[in-house]
């Protein structure tokens, strides 16, 4: 048989707020356990550091700009029937390939039961963190692992199953049971509620690995964690939370885990992101894949098989304060962002990983000189401009590919790939 797919699915969970991702403070065993004995992701990302447009491609495999669910969505029953060019789901597939699918959490792609799953148990999105908005009663997220473990118990034993479990938190309101936001006080760790937060979603993630083990379907299931996008903390100027191109909103935690694979401590490199999901969820069903996606099956990665590995990584914005579109194009080592307003930024991740120094213009020649120690790093611009555009051209995204027109006449170049010197 098939195997199973279990997704815990967070919201606006940064990458680094884990242990196994190198906090030194968060205390998360359940979720570092499935990272030691399967598979982390260091460099995933998400197309769009936004719930609804974020979420649009995870499960369509295609990027924003094509499905063109590009905001948050309110107000409207289903977004992906009424509003995505795009209509065909990962749930559609696997239930035609014999999969039961399930959805429990926050959906936030409209309001109504969107008729994709076997069960469903969802909402769009807002209403807090507590049931009848009463702190400290019932957190919402423990009632969704209580009800994700008795459809475990009751369900068709004889289908493979695909369940979502999408907590709302650590999503702000920042909140969480009182004993977890405690942990954090006691520590004067800041955003005690975010990282309380994490710790409980850690723990409601050993009582969903335990209960398939209690249940004799662990060794057949594949455990994936993963967010939508991650969050600010209001750090930058352009956005609130998120809405912006840096690390912090942008990356986010990957992890897969499946006794089968036996990848004890595997830490795959190569950069993914949210629209490999549905590949990925398609392969691992023995589904084929549509031509029209955007995202490239992990299972290769995972499995140590030769695979067709990113050089750069795609993203799309438009921020929420400041009102420009973007695109960004991220490296191992750089980043590239382009706006509507003509700014530009170019950061060197090695050196520079809070992206606090801006190397677009540099040297620049201001009254105090500043920067005038600075290289200049044009032909770097423009190839990455170059490469962005390519990518744009590819993707049929016109916002992209104007952008890159606009950079590179703004370098004084005419369309060509300049050379670039080894740093």
């Amino acid at each position: 048989m098939p195997p199973n797919i279990v997704m815990i699915l967070t919201d606006q969970q940064r990458w680094d707020s884990l242990g196994c991702y190198g906090s030194s403070f968060a205390s998360t065993p359940n979720v570092d356990e499935l990272a030691r004995s399967g598979t982390r992701f260091s460099r995933a990302f998400t197309p769009y550091p936004v719930c609804t447009p974020a979420r649009a491609t995870m499960w369509t495999g295609v990027l924003p700009h094509q499905h063109g669910v590009i905001e948050n969505i309110y107000g409207v029953d289903n977004a992906l029937l009424e509003q995505s060019t795009v209509t065909t789901t990962v749930f559609d597939l696997l239930r035609d390939a014999g999969y039961e699918c399930s959805y429990f959490g926050k959906w936030h792609l409209g309001e109504a039961d969107p008729g994709f799953f076997d069960h469903y148990d969802g909402f769009n999105s807002q209403g807090g963190h507590w049931q009848g908005g009463v702190q400290d009663g019932v957190y919402r997220p423990e009632a969704q692992t209580d009800a994700s473990i008795e459809w475990l118990r009751g369900r068709d034993s004889e289908k493979p199953f695909l369940m979502v479990q999408s907590y709302y938190p650590p999503h702000n309101p920042f909140s969480a049971p009182k004993p977890f936001m405690d942990y954090y006080r006691e520590r004067s760790i800041p955003f005690p509620g975010y990282y309380g937060a994490v710790s409980a979603l850690d723990a409601y993630t050993g009582r969903i690995v335990d209960g398939l083990e209690e249940l004799g379907m662990r060794e057949n299931t594949i455990v994936v964690y993963f967010a939508d996008h991650g969050e600010t903390f209001n750090y930058r100027r352009d956005s609130v939370h998120k809405f912006v191109c840096h690390e912090e909103a942008i990356r986010v935690p990957l992890i897969v885990n499946w006794p089968e694979l036996q990848n004890s401590a595997n830490v795959e490199n190569a950069l993914v992101g949210l629209e490999d999901l549905m590949p990925t969820l398609l392969e691992w069903a023995g589904t084929p894949l549509p031509d029209y996606l955007h995202g490239r099956s992990l299972v290769p990665l995972l499995t140590g098989e030769a695979a067709d590995r990113r050089d750069d990584y795609y993203v799309e914005n438009a921020t929420n304060i400041t009102n420009k579109e973007q695109r960004c194009l991220r490296t191992e080592d750089w980043k590239l962002i382009l706006s509507s307003d003509g700014d530009g930024e170019l950061y060197d991740l090695t050196s520079d990983p809070e992206e606090e120094l801006n190397l677009y213009t540099t040297p620049r020649n201001d009254v105090h000189n500043q920067f005038a120690h600075l290289p200049s790093h044009d032909d770097r611009v423009l190839q990455m401009s170059q490469r962005l555009k390519s990518l744009a051209v590819q993707m049929n995204d016109p916002v992209g590919k104007d952008l890159a027109d606009e950079a590179i006449r703004a370098k004084g170049a005419d369309g060509g790939s300049p050379a670039l010197a080894e740093s």
